[in-house]
């Protein structure tokens, strides 16, 4: 499996010689990069600054700036130092390759170069890039977990604490009333911490790859009546009623327990997000080979803008619960991950002041 969508990355190719330009991008063209031209060192610099390439490919013998000169300028500029660069030329000798080494760098191709050299070391630094650039990412949501588990975990551990001193402090005064008030508020927050932790752990496992799928034959409809019956529950103390209606189904292969996650991420959403008195309806649509479940709200809605990052990790709306529900902005990351790793998708309609419909599609053959 490709490690990079050539699609997506882009290389600047430098030569002062019209004709080694011409046979760069001829042999560079067919596997579908975005490419760019610079037949001198300053323009190189001006053209790198707008359209940050994932690679150089830098002549070295040019009028003006040289390629020597052109690679230390672009690791003196902070938005161009990490682009890696390669040298291909016709000055060979020992000295002049540390040389181009000492300016910065990854590779050197000595002319006249073999096509199939150029894209081999080419597509190899390519996905050495886009390897870096995932490994920061995951670096980077590491952090977020780390950081929003101490958030999240910190004030409810801190009440947990203060409930448990009062009750040892008090103990022999407590009522059994109050005791019992007192382990339900622990038990909650606990309840609250288990949440979290699950859903950092669910998405660190999707993350690596480790999402197991256990998938078996089951009926579609008698999850979605079994878990708006939970919520309904929970919706009842915002005076919330949950309609639901489907047509008969077949019986669709799916993973129970992950499907009952996505099920309860966008019940318990929808009814998190609607004011009290009004209702949250469910329909379940059968299509030529696909079953969508829908779940819709009658909230605030969502702009576009917010519907952009929505699905990912630990983001959060502008709107708030309107019962003051926690969320850890993980949910429906999840959820997606879920139904993508069954061959569906997930499905999203919403405008402000409109409420939103979030739902799913999953395969029916």
């Amino acid at each position: 499996m490709s490690l990079f969508d050539p699609a997506t990355m882009k290389i600047l190719l430098v030569d002062d010689t019209p004709a080694n330009l011409d046979v760069l991008n001829s042999t560079l063209k067919p596997f579908g990069y975005q490419l760019a031209v610079a037949q001198s060192g300053e323009k190189a610099l001006k053209i790198a600054g707008h359209f940050l390439p994932d690679l150089i490919l830098l002549d070295v013998m040019m009028p003006g700036l040289d390629g020597f000169e052109t690679c230390r300028r672009l690791r003196q500029s902070p938005a161009l130092t990490d682009i890696p660069v390669v040298f291909i030329t016709a000055k060979s000798e020992a000295e002049d390759i540390l040389q181009g080494f000492e300016a910065g760098c990854v590779d050197y191709i000595t002319k006249p170069f073999q096509q199939q050299e150029v894209c081999a070391r080419v597509r190899t630094h390519l996905a050495l890039r886009a390897s870096l650039s995932h490994l920061r990412q995951i670096n980077e949501q590491k952090n977020r977990f780390l950081g929003m588990a101490a958030h999240d975990l910190h004030s409810p551990l801190s009440g947990i604490l203060g409930y448990t001193e009062m009750m040892m402090l008090r103990d022999p005064r407590m009522s059994p009333e109050e005791r019992q008030s007192c382990l339900k508020l622990i038990n909650a927050t606990v309840q609250r911490m288990l949440s979290l932790v699950n859903d950092l752990l669910d998405l660190s496992a999707i993350e690596r790859g480790r999402l197991e799928l256990q998938p078996g034959q089951h009926a579609l409809e008698e999850l979605v009546v079994e878990r708006v019956a939970i919520q309904q529950i929970r919706a009842e103390l915002k005076r919330i009623t949950i309609e639901s209606k489907y047509p008969p189904l077949p019986r669709l292969s799916f993973d129970s327990n992950r499907m009952t996650q996505v099920l309860d991420n966008l019940l318990s959403n929808a009814v998190k997000f609607s004011p009290p008195d009004s209702r949250v309806e469910v329909s379940v649509h059968l299509l030529d080979n696909a079953v969508e479940v829908w779940v819709q709200d009658h909230g605030p809605g969502l702009s576009r803008e917010e519907q952009a990052g929505l699905f990912g990790e630990f983001h959060k709306a502008s709107s708030q619960p309107t019962g003051g529900e926690k969320s850890t902005g993980l949910g429906l990351a999840i959820a997606k991950k879920v139904v993508e790793a069954h061959g569906g998708r997930m499905l999203l309609e919403s405008a402000p002041g409109r409420g939103a419909m979030f739902g799913f599609s999953l395969p029916a053959e």
